[in-house]
């Protein structure tokens, strides 16, 4: 079974973890939601009560509803896993003169199908039982919180904080929204302390039980064959540790070279590599030794992406972070959303998600692979940012302002496009200028810069840099406007549009370095003001 096959197989069992979070963090919000209209202490503990009061009835029959779809999955994938590992070996049996024995009357077979399926179920059943999310305690510490406390301490928490008003209503859901989507549902190992997302390990416990039932397949059908070699498969992106991938072992030479038996071997945890019945004169290698020599050191190849290499396996691990943290995003709009939070609020959080899909497939093209949005979309969320969500955005971001240097003063002095010419010609002609600058009068302030991003909010150009009148009738104050207006733009061509600092931080910046300039060129900086 190749590993593409078998990343699909365990990504349709990823995704009914992904529907448990959804239905489970889609509550919570619509809990919070109806905590807006609370306006007295003894209302709020009335509905906190009403809202808490069949918690555990809801998580208890989500849990059984999703293993209920498990149990179903498994059978239905461990069903495809004979099919594809026994039953189409049976023209190999008939070529070399041995009987095949369908699946149905294969009672050895069928108890370790049973005892994988067993298995595979029980591992499902734990990861529900021990569910929780890792939430903030403060000082950078996360602790692990179980479901029923999630809703108790959420709810309660949202409800004070805005009965009392320390918070508002938006605050409070953009607050929860991000913690709970950034930590994701939760598994936790209790004896060790180890976590990890309950979509993860669920992909993880199907892929395994499946790698390690198709192996059990292979070295009966390799008994049957009478055959003590085998072919290991080879995928690219392997872990460094896995270079035996695409050659002939004996089976001393799987798990003395392989690691077969081994956590982090052949058919351990979380590994794509398989291994099928490989008979000498019949058989056909898939790679030759000189062409896996070939495969093996391209993966070793680096490429430079954001000033840091990447090899092959490094570049897929790069690209899965980046997978969860669209996940994450994904989650995070999709609750403000049902939790009608401030249409500003969804707008940045999209536009964050589109910045990370951009550089997501900036990555991927820089590496030379191919992105894999279906482990993006896997969350089952559907379209985050539809085409009118597109429109939106890029129309806001076209006609806003990111310079209007003084809104509460307009001024007086007007210019004219001449002396601004003539500036830029002789004091200012070491300055390159992104744009040309012309006179408006009719705008508030000294000057209006105004710069169109794309929708993932990185800079796109600059639509317009216009002069005001000046609040002072002296060359100096006209150059300090230009200036600004040019400063402005190249700060906003180094962030992008989520991350730039605010409007006050900016222009005290900028005014630090005009000061700057005028003590360097010997200007009178008093004139200017």
């Amino acid at each position: 079974m190749n590993p593409q096959d078998m990343d699909k197989m365990a990504a349709q069992i990823e995704g009914l973890f992904f529907d448990l979070q959804n239905r489970l963090t889609a509550d919570i919000v619509r809990r919070i939601q109806k905590m807006d209209k609370v306006t007295a202490t003894a209302d709020l503990q009335i509905n906190t009560l009403l809202q808490l009061g069949n918690t555990s009835e809801i998580i208890e029959a989500e849990l059984k509803r999703t293993t209920g779809y498990c149990d179903a999955k498994i059978w239905e994938l461990y069903d495809q896993v004979v099919e594809d590992q026994y039953t189409a070996n049976r023209d190999v049996y008939e070529q070399i003169n041995t009987r095949y024995i369908p699946f149905e009357e294969n009672e050895e077979l069928q108890g370790w199908y049973n005892a994988a399926v067993s298995r595979n179920m029980d591992e499902i059943l734990n990861i529900t039982q021990s569910l929780g999310f890792y939430v903030s305690a403060g000082v950078g510490r996360k602790v692990f919180t179980p479901l029923s406390q999630i809703y108790t301490g959420y709810l309660n928490a949202a409800a004070m904080d805005v009965l009392t008003g320390a918070q508002s209503y938006s605050a409070v859901l953009r607050r929860v929204s991000k913690e709970m989507s950034d930590s994701g549902l939760q598994w936790i190992e209790y004896a060790t302390g180890y976590h990890c997302r309950a979509t993860t390990a669920a992909r993880r416990a199907v892929l395994t039980g499946v790698n390690q039932m198709s192996a059990q397949i292979n070295e009966k059908v390799a008994e049957d064959l009478e055959t003590q070699t085998f072919e290991v498969t080879w995928h690219s992106g392997a872990r460094d540790t896995h270079w035996w991938g695409g050659r002939v072992y004996t089976k001393k030479q799987l798990v003395s070279i392989c690691g077969l038996g081994s956590v982090d071997g052949l058919c351990g945890a979380n590994c794509r590599h398989s291994y099928h019945a490989f008979i000498p004169g019949i058989s056909v290698r898939t790679y030759t030794d000189e062409q896996l020599d070939e495969l093996n050191r391209k993966e070793k190849q680096t490429k430079t992406w954001n000033g840091k290499q990447y090899n092959a396996y490094e570049a897929t691990a790069k690209q899965r972070e980046m997978e969860r943290n669209m996940r994450a995003q994904r989650a995070n709009i999709c609750s403000l959303k049902s939790g009608g939070a401030d249409p500003d609020d969804i707008m940045a959080a999209q536009s964050r998600y589109l910045n990370q899909l951009h550089s997501y497939k900036g990555f991927s093209k820089a590496m030379g692979i191919e992105p894999d949005l279906e482990r993006v979309y896997v969350d089952r969320l559907g379209r985050v940012v539809t085409g009118n969500g597109f429109k939106t955005y890029t129309k806001a971001r076209k006609t806003g302002i990111i310079s209007d240097r003084n809104k509460l003063k307009r001024g007086i002095y007007p210019v004219k496009n001449e002396q601004i010419a003539r500036i830029q010609e002789n004091e200012l002609s070491g300055v390159k200028f992104s744009s040309e600058m012309k006179y408006n009068g009719r705008i508030a302030g000294n000057g209006k810069t105004q710069i169109e991003y794309y929708p993932w909010g990185a800079f796109k150009k600059v639509k317009s840099i216009e002069i005001g009148k000046q609040e002072r009738d002296t060359k100096e104050a006209l150059m300090d406007t230009m200036l600004h207006e040019e400063l402005e733009v190249r700060i906003a061509r180094k962030y992008n549009i989520n991350d730039l600092p605010s409007d006050a931080e900016i222009h005290k910046y900028i005014n630090r370095v005009i000061q700057r300039i005028f003590k360097a060129k010997g200007w009178d900086y008093d004139k200017a003001r």
